[in-house]
């Protein structure tokens, strides 16, 4: 009876704890919304987007804030010579710290509901970083593929599910290639 009453406790905390809601970095394929990367995340974190330029063949790193879901804003950009699509000069509200010979673009008011990335196909190598673990976007969905970067609150159990699909996926993915 003690024992029954003991696996039934342990079997009710466990299944408490994955009814947790917990929240979640994620890469999702614009348009389909597959998923295809996620990764446990706090609020009010950062995370990074690290890419060479096309041109100048030059590091670019764009930092964001995770607010909330659906709440990411840009808080900088920083880059070390000019180029095509990049900031020429300080907009609206914005300016700038030039130290180490990188400028530091600040104080943008810009908030995404999800942040928009086209992977490089060729030179760009775009990159997460969060947390202390990057990962190339190109190992998460094809080159020149859309992506957006989010954050959501979900499941403990729904995160794990959504893990081992996407292990399955890459799984699938490498013994056909």
């Amino acid at each position: 009876m003690k024992k029954t009453f003991i696996l039934l406790l342990f079997f009710g905390i466990v299944f408490s704890l994955l009814l947790l809601p917990i929240l979640v970095l994620e890469v999702r394929v614009d348009g389909s919304e597959e998923l295809v990367f996620q990764q446990p995340a706090k609020a009010g974190s950062l995370f990074e987007v690290h890419w060479i330029h096309s041109v100048t063949l030059q590091p670019v790193i764009e930092v964001y804030l995770l607010e909330a879901p659906g709440r990411i804003p840009i808080v900088k950009m920083t880059f070390d010579e000019f180029g095509p699509n990049l900031p020429a000069h300080p907009e609206f509200n914005q300016y700038w710290v030039i130290e180490d010979g990188k400028y530091n673009v600040l104080g943008y008011d810009l908030v995404f509901e999800r942040v928009p990335v086209t992977i490089g196909a060729v030179i760009a190598d775009h990159t997460l970083v969060y947390n202390g673990r990057s990962t190339p976007l190109e190992d998460v969905h094809r080159p020149g593929g859309y992506v957006h970067i989010g954050l959501t609150e979900k499941k403990l159990c729904q995160f794990f599910i959504e893990e081992v699909e996407i292990w399955q996926k890459g799984r699938r993915k490498t013994a056909f290639y």
